[in-house]
């Protein structure tokens, strides 16, 4: 059996999440996640091209999450539906960082664990495998935690050319499949 993505990641400091963190990201089977978000996104017609283009979720209030994590040997997917929108992205290890495919587009993370909090710094960018300079690149400085008893999630998206792009935050628990 191989080792979760984010015990490699993290390693021993995978015991410094808070407890509804590590059933999400420290499992060996699959996980199912379901609750409610906020999706705002930018009314810019471009920043809502992109959103389009990557299958993003739309706006609204007491969106329905649903987020299964299943581990395929090495890797982990992560199946989104935000009101029945879905999307879905392939995530490994490289060099100690994240790697996420979603669609044409390469997300580089570095993931951390400051104060309870789990941190994921975008560091790097690739679309259609062309690699953005910094200056370029999306902005995201997504974090995760848990809050009375559940898994609580904030993904703020911008471009430094266009501003915000797109931001989902909001809260699940685990359902047992």
């Amino acid at each position: 059996m191989t080792t979760p993505l984010f015990r490699r990641l993290l390693g021993q400091d995978m015991e410094r999440l808070p407890p509804i963190l590590r059933q999400a990201h420290d499992a060996d089977d699959r996980r199912l996640w379901v609750g409610t978000a906020v999706v705002t996104r930018s009314a810019n017609p471009i920043a809502r091209l992109l959103c389009r283009m990557m299958k993003l979720p739309s706006p609204g209030d007491d969106v329905p999450v649903t987020i299964l994590f299943e581990r395929t040997g090495t890797a982990e997917r992560w199946s989104r539906t935000f009101a029945g929108r879905r999307y879905r992205s392939s995530l490994t290890e490289r060099n100690g960082l994240m790697i996420e495919r979603m669609g044409p587009a390469t997300n580089i993370f570095q993931i951390s664990i400051i104060a309870g909090l789990l941190h994921l710094d975008l560091v790097g960018f690739r679309f259609l495998g062309i690699p953005f300079p910094r200056w370029a690149r999306p902005r995201c400085h997504a974090r995760e935690r848990e809050e009375a008893g559940h898994y609580v999630f904030d993904v703020p998206v911008s471009l430094p050319w266009l501003g915000h792009v797109i931001r989902y935050t909001g809260q699940m628990e685990r359902i047992d499949d």
